[in-house]
């Protein structure tokens, strides 16, 4: 199995931005360089769905855990974001709609049941304090 190193290269002539970008495949120590975006789509589509099925096997974790402190789930929420992010503000024109609504309704389900255990955590522990909703 060959293991495939993606770098995504934007550049630019007398310092404006191009709109063309350049991506770059290392194969054992040899670069080709890709400039047709229908390839450069398969390859960031693929990049994309092995950090979304990390991102799963992370959650799921963290869902697992029995922490009474909320802090593993908390930790789920964040990763969650972070990659909603990375897909919205790097990814979004290379993927399908198909493509993100699924991620999209399978993180959602996530994060229903993570925020779920939150406040089961603070309906159960009556010493947390909640620091928005401290009166003063």
């Amino acid at each position: 199995m060959t293991n495939y190193m993606i770098i995504e290269k934007s550049y630019s002539y007398n310092g404006e931005l191009k709109l063309g970008k350049e991506l770059n495949i290392s194969i054992r120590k040899k670069t080709i360089s890709v400039y047709n975006l229908e390839i450069q789509k398969v390859f960031i589509t693929h990049k994309v769905y092995k950090k979304y099925l990390k991102l799963l096997k992370l959650v799921n974790f963290y869902l697992a855990s029995d922490d009474d402190t909320g802090t593993a789930y908390h930790e789920a929420l964040n990763e969650i974001e972070k990659f909603r992010q990375l897909v919205k503000n790097k990814y979004r024109a290379y993927l399908l709609d198909k493509e993100l609504r699924e991620m999209s309704l399978e993180l959602t389900k996530k994060v229903k049941n993570a925020r779920k255990r939150l406040m089961f955590i603070e309906f159960k522990s009556p010493d947390y304090v909640n620091e928005n909703n401290r009166s003063k």
